[in-house]
């Protein structure tokens, strides 16, 4: 046994492979049982957060799915330390994010709309899908493609056939606030939120306020742990591009606004676009997408009057956060852009135009240029016809005059109003 472990251990040392490099740090995977057992103290004033406690089956689900972890731990790892010895040193890590662009905003903010508009731009770019944010594993991401080929050859549908399952766990009414496919670009929260539980998408995947807001600030955790969650975002993505980057620059979205200080750190060469909205506008949203979520991943959607504060919350630090990031120390950086909802939606493809000629690209006789012009009628039909009713303010006893108050600061300072 010691022998193994000393063989074990060496290996990681041998290819630069820190140990469970994929795994939640000590300190959150300790916050989130504390959060499951009720020993995780509210520090907001609201009564409705002090007084949260999750739900039993949703315990009892969560409890569940930590002891799968733990016990996966050793295989994940065996995958982890293949990727690193079969393509670590000498191929996928040598994958430059120099010149990456990363779309950042709000929950229902039109991110996503965003981000695959600029995802059209199939010469220049390249994004991670779902499948490669849920298994950040080379050898694994490998025999999905070998499914695919399998399907082109013989015409068969297995990689259709676990897309539908996909959906069938995601949810109908999930999937038409937030239509995903095999194939098309999706948000890298995922990634952080699934296997560090980490990041502001965690409201959507863990039901707890208190630790939805250690989460999402990742600029206040240790700074071994920030290491740690950027060593292993970056290696997550520099795996799908080595598979299928062929030189194109990373295209990322994401509403980890906390991660961006240190992705502008260490990326220096990135650039930024940040769409941003009314919280007003936005949050009947969110809290229906997130509730909608919950719903599914924890059996038990959080009690109104709680989710509300909770993002009330949310809203506050995000808000605080994207101010300062873009409208403070970020207005006269030109590799950081802030674009608004309603500019965007009223003209999509002049937004993007403006951010080319911003960046120094072209647009004019490109293939892009084509694919944008083709999606125009597609762009103006944008949740003209939602499969879904998001709760009004009213109804979540929500003020908009309060919320006016509130964030009248982030609304100026965002050029919102």
């Amino acid at each position: 046994l010691i022998t193994g472990v000393a063989v074990w251990y060496g290996l990681h040392v041998i290819y630069d492979c820190p140990v469970f490099l994929f795994a939640p740090s000590l300190s959150i995977f300790t916050l989130r049982l504390k959060a499951i057992f009720g020993l995780l103290p509210s520090t907001s004033d609201a009564k409705e957060l002090q007084q949260y406690k999750m739900p039993s089956a949703s315990k009892k689900i969560y409890l569940f799915r930590m002891f799968l972890m733990i016990i996966s731990l050793p295989l994940m790892d065996i995958l982890w330390l293949l990727d690193e010895i079969l393509y670590g040193g000498k191929e996928y890590r040598k994958v430059s994010l120099d010149k990456s662009v990363f779309v950042v905003g709000g929950f229902r903010t039109g991110t996503t709309s965003l981000h695959r508009a600029l995802a059209m731009d199939e010469e220049r770019y390249t994004s991670p899908r779902f499948i490669e944010v849920v298994y950040p594993f080379l050898l694994i991401q490998k025999f999905f493609d070998w499914l695919e080929h399998r399907d082109k050859v013989n015409g068969t549908q297995t990689v259709r056939n676990v897309e539908k399952k996909l959906h069938a766990i995601i949810g109908e009414e999930n999937m038409a606030r937030h239509p995903m496919s095999w194939y098309v670009p999706e948000e890298d929260d995922l990634l952080l939120a699934s296997w560090h539980y980490i990041g502001w998408y965690t409201g959507c995947t863990f039901p707890h306020p208190e630790a939805l807001m250690i989460a999402g600030q990742q600029s206040k955790h240790s700074a071994a742990d920030q290491k740690r969650s950027f060593e292993f975002y970056k290696r997550s993505m520099q795996k799908f591009m080595y598979r299928r980057g062929n030189g194109r620059a990373l295209l990322a979205k994401n509403h980890m606004i906390d991660f961006m200080p240190q992705l502008a750190k260490e990326l220096p060469d990135a650039k930024f676009v940040d769409i941003v909205r009314h919280p007003k506008d936005a949050f009947t949203s969110w809290y229906g997408l997130a509730q909608g979520a919950l719903g599914v991943l924890a059996q038990e959607k959080v009690e109104q009057k709680t989710m509300v504060q909770c993002h009330l919350r949310f809203w506050d630090k995000f808000c605080d956060r994207e101010k300062k990031f873009f409208g403070e120390e970020g207005a006269d950086d030109p590799n950081r852009s802030l674009v608004t909802f309603k500019e965007y939606i009223k003209e999509q493809e002049g937004t993007v135009r403006k951010l080319y000629k911003q960046w120094g690209y072209e647009v004019e006789g490109t293939k892009f240029e084509e694919r944008l012009i083709a999606d125009r009628q597609s762009h103006k039909q944008y949740k003209s016809k939602a499969a879904y009713k998001n709760p009004s303010l009213d109804e979540l006893g929500v003020d908009v005059a309060a919320l006016n108050e509130r964030y009248a600061d982030y609304l100026t300072t965002c050029k919102i109003i």
